[in-house]
């Protein structure tokens, strides 16, 4: 699938692929105008990271097995056409940051530690890490510590 994708982007677009992988993403995303990915958790995790780092975000396009060939043409063109100011000037990107407060959380939580423990350690209500951690669930659309601690790990928190 990956060969086809590859080869229907240099054939019958303007693209230049720059990287092609099944299990990993390049280091540099500020070199990509758009990445192409089929896993959701990981288009929002490489976006957030980006944004932590203060680097680029390139636009994603999400797609599925399912996904016919004339439907990532047009989905890639689309994206094409959208200007790099344009999209500077509405802020678009995946998800929102998070917020140095939401990170310190998570890492606290994907480290183990109780919800009042946290509260504890950082010197702020129970129920205000509750809120920081229902936050960062909601930015992401995960529902359980596992993921938070998933996400902990790709943003490099622990």
């Amino acid at each position: 699938m990956l060969l086809g994708l590859k080869h229907l982007l240099t054939a019958q677009s303007s693209c230049d692929v720059v990287y092609t992988s099944v299990d990993a993403l390049p280091e540099d995303l500020e070199e990509i105008d758009i990445l192409i990915v089929e896993d959701e958790f990981l288009a929002r995790a490489t976006c957030l990271a980006a944004q932590s780092d203060g680097r680029g975000t390139p636009e994603i396009i999400l797609l599925s097995a399912e996904t016919q060939p004339d439907e990532v043409l047009h989905r890639v063109n689309g994206q094409r056409a959208v200007s790099s100011s344009a999209a500077a000037t509405t802020g678009h990107h995946w998800v929102t940051p998070l917020s140095p407060r939401e990170q310190e959380v998570l890492q606290f939580i994907a480290s183990g530690m109780t919800h009042d423990q946290v509260a504890r350690r950082v010197g702020i209500s129970r129920h205000t890490v509750d809120s920081y951690v229902k936050r960062v669930r909601s930015k992401f659309g995960v529902g359980n510590k596992a993921e938070l601690t998933r996400i902990a790990l790709s943003l490099k928190l622990i």
